[in-house]
């Protein structure tokens, strides 16, 4: 794939893109550095299941890379007076301020940026997607907070929710319906406490997952709907910085009522049938406990 030849090059644009999506001038569309820098580190530890990075570490590699940007004149570097401005103690690039397209880039359309991007956006999407789901995990209420589902059918789930989201304009991919990606995006969540994962010892048990309780949304107390607030809402809109802009989610607002009450209508249906499957199995297994054993006698005559 391309992106893997380019993949530092896409980090850094997406990261950009957070204050160039915001329209304006120049100045409007610049970059702090420690900005820049949190935003590249954060996707670079979202994409790390999918990508191999050069070996020197995230800072030495950014600083490259500027480099490698502005010789090649899609952006321009401003150099700060006084040591220190970054916010990065021990950086090689301690004397970067900011960071923003070159004019020369911005006369060619942003032909270079948009490509950088362009190549980078669909893994963004599928994990922007890949998180809404984790608020389908929202339990409808406080007797469902202990369920456990079906990490299979919530992948699955993952997958209906962002062919109905692409739909409706709130997805641009529809490449980002896929489920390597997203099964990698869960393992990812997995390792970094979002979610917790029963792993089943027997093959027919699928495993089962549930959201860590501190990374669980709250519920409106009146109306009983997901509030967008809390610690997975912020992951959330940390990764949509970096979302491809579409003219159909451009009020923010809007875009996270309407996707929240579809991940909640999408959960109700999971708990629901969670639930089904539990009785279902209480009542098997009580229905066993009841059939007699067969006396071995009996069992001699009928052979």
């Amino acid at each position: 794939m391309t992106i893997h030849l380019f993949i530092s090059e896409a980090l850094v644009c997406a990261a950009m893109y957070t204050k160039v999506k915001q329209g304006g001038g120049p100045d409007n569309q610049r970059i702090l550095f420690h900005e820049l820098y949190d935003q590249v580190a954060f996707l670079s530890s979202l994409f790390r299941g999918e990508f191999i990075y050069p070996t020197a570490g995230l800072l030495p590699n950014l600083n490259r890379t500027l480099l490698g940007l502005e010789t090649d004149g899609v952006i321009t570097i401003l150099h700060s007076t006084v040591q220190g401005d970054t916010g990065l103690a021990e950086s090689p690039s301690r004397d970067i301020e900011a960071v923003e397209l070159s004019l020369t880039e911005r006369k060619s359309g942003r032909e270079n940026f948009d490509f950088y991007n362009f190549l980078i956006w669909p893994f963004i999407e599928s994990t922007w997607l890949a998180a809404v789901a984790l608020m389908c995990l929202t339990p409808p209420s406080i007797k469902q907070e202990e369920t456990w589902l079906d990490i299979r059918k919530t992948q699955e789930t993952a997958q209906v929710l962002g062919k109905t989201l692409y739909h409706q304009g709130d997805l641009s991919y529809f490449e980002a319906v896929n489920k390597e990606t997203l099964k990698n995006s869960f393992q990812f969540f997995e390792e970094e406490g979002l979610i917790l994962v029963r792993k089943s010892s027997s093959k027919g048990i699928p495993s089962a997952i549930r959201l860590a309780p501190e990374w669980t949304p709250a519920r409106d107390p009146e109306e009983g709907g997901i509030m967008p607030e809390g610690r997975l809402w912020d992951f959330i809109e940390k990764i949509a910085k970096s979302r491809r802009e579409g003219k159909n989610r451009r009020d923010g607002a809007t875009v996270s009522s309407r996707v929240i009450r579809l991940a909640d209508l999408v959960g109700k249906d999971l708990f629901e049938n969670a639930s089904i499957k539990e009785v279902s199995e209480v009542r098997l297994g009580n229905q066993r406990k009841r059939v007699p054993r067969k006396q071995g006698s009996e069992r001699t005559a009928k052979l």
